[in-house]
């Protein structure tokens, strides 16, 4: 197994290990092994709001690691970086704007300007452009040469989140999906070229002020034509007048729509949180996880659940519910690798409120649903704000841990 570690902007300390290496360099808790945590410096920093998978940035064949810490920088400008699995500092990219969430996510993505290596890409949802706050994405390779920048439309929450996208439009480069949730006339989901940053393919919500690509993701292929499928959230749909949200699953190639799963309990902000999930009732075609963290009066959270919905009719398989009031349980899931060996790829559950906001992380089997183990956070640290895999394990943030400044933690099964 390879070795990791979960670094964070400015800071990174780190002790090496791997799964099976003694000792445990961390606490060992609910079967996983903590490898490291590494805290943000910035006391309002809220180190790791959103980030993807690792990937190799500097060409040694080992993956590498990217963080963001979104108020970062004095005032507020935010800050992006990249580190070996050593956490030796590769690069850091700081943000300019004040307020404008640069780093809000950090997504690793392959090779996009032919130098052989992965690149970086870095999202500032509310960047002001020309004086108006547009939103952009910038891809940099890791010597800090920026590669392109996309500006997206006023107000629009451009890049709220990324995808990997795979390649769409037949160019040899990976692009992206990028959610545009703000707008309350119209949300979009924008399909982006990874060469170039041009905006290949537009998705308008059917629904206006439903939020709809507040977070998405790429699913299994649900139409048999051969390319992955995209599913994308819209929280505050409202259906017949009352707010239920609603999951678009939608096709990779055309951004056509396939189906629509709504949720059954108003204002449970349903949709919030997507992750795909393997084939469990054998038609072939991968299921979707969907969040609904929140009760009637999302300011005061009842008990969660997070619906197993199926790909290819959208139909309920089964419910999966919050342990404690208020906890918001399945505000955030991840599909990661198959952990207990069963053949089928397991399941990470955040619930970042959990005893006054110290926050919990659910790992459990995605073939039974067992509970594979359970990680707990502190000093109201909101662990299991975003959640992502990693080789034989998981990464957890901890977002308001010490005074806001976050911290990221990489478990491995112990």
């Amino acid at each position: 197994m390879r070795r990791w570690l979960a670094v964070g902007p400015i800071a990174a300390t780190a002790a090496l290990a791997g799964c099976g290496d003694p000792p445990c360099p961390g606490p060992r808790e609910g079967g996983l092994c903590r490898m490291v945590r590494v805290d943000g410096l910035d006391a309002h920093g809220e180190l790791g709001f959103r980030f993807g998978e690792p990937l190799d940035l500097d060409g040694d064949g080992v993956e590498d690691l990217i963080g963001g810490a979104r108020r970062a920088g004095e005032p507020d400008t935010g800050e992006a970086a990249a580190w070996t699995r050593t956490g030796a500092l590769l690069h850091r990219w700081p943000g300019v704007d004040v307020d404008g969430l640069f780093g809000h996510i950090v997504l690793a993505v392959p090779d996009l300007d032919g130098d052989g290596a992965a690149d970086v890409v870095i999202s500032a949802p509310n960047a002001v452009v020309d004086g108006e706050v547009r939103g952009l994405i910038e891809a940099y390779a890791l010597d800090g040469r920026r590669l392109w920048r996309a500006l997206g439309r006023p107000y629009d929450g451009f890049g709220w989140h990324l995808a990997r996208a795979g390649d769409r439009d037949g160019d040899g480069v990976e692009d992206l999906w990028a959610g545009a949730p703000s707008n309350p006339a119209a949300a979009h989901v924008y399909l982006v070229s990874g060469a170039t940053g041009a905006v290949v393919r537009t998705i308008t919500s059917p629904r206006a002020d439903d939020q709809f690509g507040w977070y998405l993701t790429p699913v299994d292929d649900l139409d048999g034509d051969g390319v992955d499928d995209l599913a994308i959230g819209a929280p505050t749909a409202a259906i017949d007048g009352i707010r239920r949200g609603a999951v678009l699953l939608v096709s990779g190639a055309t951004g056509a729509t396939l189906r629509e799963i709504v949720g059954e309990r108003a204002g449970a902000e349903h949709g919030i949180m997507v992750a795909a999930v393997d084939d469990l009732d054998g038609d072939g075609v991968g299921e979707v996880a969907i969040g609904a963290p929140a009760d009637e009066d999302a300011a005061t959270p009842g008990h969660g659940e997070v619906v197993i919905a199926s790909g290819a009719t959208g139909a309920t398989l089964r419910r999966l519910g919050g342990g404690e009031d208020g906890e918001l349980y399945g505000r955030m899931l991840a599909r990661l690798d198959d952990l207990d060996g069963d053949g089928v790829r397991d399941l990470a559950i955040g619930a970042p409120w959990w005893h006054d906001r110290d926050g919990r992380v659910e790992i459990r089997s995605a073939r039974s649903f067992a509970l594979l183990g359970e990680l707990h956070g502190s000093e109201s640290g909101w662990l299991g704000w975003h959640l992502t895999r990693a080789d034989g394990g998981l990464v957890a943030s901890q977002l308001h841990l010490d005074a806001d400044r976050g911290a990221l933690e990489l478990y491995v099964v112990d």
